[in-house]
């Protein structure tokens, strides 16, 4: 039945999923396309997203526009997400603000914390999270941004299971409150695309802290780091490369604990399937042309969730590959409808999306 039920998606996808740029010469360009994908952590969502742009400046370093898009999705999980990202660049894009609030209730597995959790105790919990994101940088150098960012929120656990994992971890943590930071900010922009680069790098490392005395009921610090490159290789194929690292460090809510398992990252395990303060991960990916719009990716990651950051990285590392399938749905751009079919120890997932996973 979910095959059958899989296959109509990848239908109606490819029918109606061929959003019409519409843009004139020095005007405002804008996207409208429905949503529809399928994982494992959220069954079936549907949903829609609008994308408003306009280009400002371009050199051989960078391509920036100025940019408002609002994403709406629901699943059959009772899972809700609306997320309104922001950008405006002034003076030859040396200058840029950026803005993102989301709003979510979503449901989610938990398996306890830690590399080693059993995955047949998995459960579920209800987060409510609200949050508010502003950053400002400035053109350093080349396609290099650095800046300053403020983070405001609200997180409240709204639903779990009673005498369970949740209700343990939760037995000495806050259930509620504001969230409210600062940090700092660094980003790295040279790929040739946005949806589907052929070459250049990707990078941002960002810190946040988040005290008491800020008005944040969550004392906690937050370190994230996302490398990624992309290199030409034979017969138009791309080796495409991705390192994460991501350690919170006091105590934050249980949704902001870095997570290992995703439709983006370490396919094939369920989402969230580790949780702990620190996660480190990499994979690699071989994307394919084959024929007209058609084409494959083969890929392959690793990674683990720890303690402590004095612990050895790479002893214990979980392991997940898999093949997938391309659809280009945009004549112009190669915006590309995706099926992946990861495979872990613990069995498979498959996953349909759009976009590329990184």
């Amino acid at each position: 039945m979910k095959k059958i039920f899989s296959f109509a998606v990848l239908c109606l996808l490819v029918f109606t999923l061929n959003g019409e740029e519409k843009k004139k010469k020095n005007d405002i360009g804008w996207v409208l396309f429905p949503v529809v994908f399928y994982s494992s952590d959220t069954s079936v969502g549907f949903g829609g997203s609008a994308v408003l742009f306009k280009d400002i400046y371009k050199d051989e370093y960078i391509n920036k526009s100025q940019s408002f898009a609002i994403v709406a999705f629901y699943t059959l999980r009772n899972q809700l997400l609306n997320a309104n990202v922001g950008n405006i660049y002034w003076d030859n894009a040396n200058w840029h603000w950026g803005s993102k609030l989301v709003f979510s209730k979503y449901p989610t597995d938990f398996y306890g914390i830690g590399n080693h959790t059993s995955f047949r105790k998995g459960e579920v919990f209800e987060p409510f999270t609200f949050e508010f994101e502003n950053y400002i940088d400035y053109r350093l150098w080349r396609s290099l941004y650095g800046g300053v960012l403020l983070t405001q929120g609200y997180y409240k656990l709204l639903d779990l299971r009673e005498n369970g994992l949740a209700e343990d971890y939760f037995s000495n943590k806050k259930e509620e409150g504001f969230i409210s930071g600062f940090g700092l900010k660094l980003n790295y922009d040279s790929k040739n695309d946005s949806f589907f680069p052929t070459k250049g790098i990707e990078g941002e490392i960002s810190y946040q802290y988040f005290p008491w005395w800020f008005g944040s009921s969550y004392d906690f610090t937050k370190l994230q780091f996302d490398i990624r490159g992309y290199i030409p290789s034979f017969f138009n194929t791309v080796v495409a490369l991705q390192a994460v690292f991501d350690a919170v460090r006091g105590n934050a809510p249980l949704s902001f604990l870095p997570s290992l398992g995703s439709k983006d990252l370490l396919r094939g395990y369920a989402g969230g399937r580790f949780r702990d303060n620190i996660y480190i991960a990499s994979q690699i990916e071989l994307r394919i042309p084959i024929w007209w719009r058609l084409g494959a990716v083969l890929f392959f990651g690793i990674g683990k969730v720890q303690h402590e950051m004095m612990e050895f990285f790479f002893k214990d590392m979980k392991y997940a590959g898999g093949f997938g399938v391309r659809f280009q749905l945009a004549k112009d751009k190669k915006i590309n409808f995706r099926f992946d079919m990861g495979f872990t120890p613990e069995g498979y997932n498959f996953y349909f999306n759009v976009l590329e996973a990184f």
